[in-house]
């Protein structure tokens, strides 16, 4: 149905657009409950309902999308596995994968836990709020199982509980971007800074939790210093982390110039300038997910064999 090459491109797009739009929703419903009430409590309700629906529509939306992917990552992934020659087989395949496979229960379970938080914040947005997050919170967690953490241990691991860490660090912090973006934009500076320095806050934990999860992983999975700088592996893995790095870099930007400015006289020239960096932040969000996908395509450092590379390079400097 595919061939390799297609495959080889298509799977980790599609595998970083999902986690790109659950981290989407988690973070949307976080911020929803966590972050923003202090901020909006100090804007009118009318204001503070308008503000607070664009983040609930944000976060439906994102939710749609990512079932959207997920159903393309399962057909993609059932053609594999079965071998198919066309889009018949490989529809046909899918009941087996979802009923005989790891993959698919986990699969399953996402669905169904992004459903339930599709009718919990269509039917009942304010009273199911910890239910929602929570729920969105298992489906981005689930994706650890789909990890190599998890292809490595088949079961519950310090790594595998890392990963878990590191997915939803990430979701909480670059999943509440975009709503940081609409309050920012849509409320008056007072609340907005109120708001700014709650999310500095739960970011500064979330980058102290992805940092630290990050360094273990990618030491353990990256087969350390010969496979960071002698494999594909390590190299996507080096240019996460120079992305990481200059997401750090904005967010500091916000946090200790662009934050206290909103509160003096020259308001709106920051709210525009955090609109360009949390956009800038979003942007390269984006970018450290993909190469998260990217990496979850490619043999791990730690057997790709580093050895060997180190060696050619030794000969090759000594020639």
């Amino acid at each position: 149905m595919f061939d390799p090459g297609d495959m080889n491109l298509l799977l980790p797009l599609l595998r970083a657009a999902f986690v790109a739009a659950l981290f989407s929703a988690f973070g949307a419903l976080l911020f929803i409950w966590l972050v923003a009430p202090q901020g909006l409590k100090l804007v009118g309700d009318r204001d503070a309902d308008a503000i607070e629906g664009r983040c609930l529509r944000l976060a439906r939306t994102s939710l749609v999308a990512a079932l959207f992917a997920l159903l393309g990552w399962l057909v993609l992934e059932a053609s594999d596995m079965s071998d198919a020659a066309n889009a018949t087989d490989a529809l046909a395949a899918i009941p087996a994968v979802l009923l005989e496979t790891s993959f698919g229960h986990d699969l399953t379970a996402q669905a169904l836990s992004m459903f339930a938080v599709l009718v919990l914040v269509a039917a009942w947005p304010q009273r199911w709020r910890f239910a929602s997050v929570g729920l969105a919170g298992l489906a981005l967690t689930l994706q650890a199982s789909h990890s190599h953490a998890f292809a490595m241990e088949h079961g519950p691991s310090l790594l595998l509980y890392a990963e878990g860490l590191h997915l939803l660090a990430g979701g909480a912090w670059l999943g509440g971007l975009l709503p940081l973006l609409i309050l920012v934009r849509d409320a008056p500076p007072r609340p907005a800074a109120e708001t700014l320095k709650r999310f500095s806050k739960l970011a500064t934990l979330c980058v102290i939790a992805i940092a630290g999860t990050a360094c273990f992983q990618g030491w353990v999975l990256g087969g350390g210093w010969a496979g960071l700088f002698g494999t594909a592996y390590g190299s996507v893995l080096l240019l996460k982390a120079a992305l990481f790095a200059a997401l750090l870099g904005l967010a500091a930007i916000n946090r200790f110039r662009l934050t206290p400015a909103l509160e003096r006289q020259d308001a709106q020239a920051a709210r525009w300038a955090l609109l360009r960096t949390i956009a800038g932040e979003t942007a390269l969000g984006l970018m450290v997910v993909l190469a998260a996908g990217v990496l979850s395509g490619l043999e791990p450092g730690m057997h790709a064999h580093p050895a060997a590379t180190v060696e050619r390079s030794v000969n090759h400097a000594l020639t």
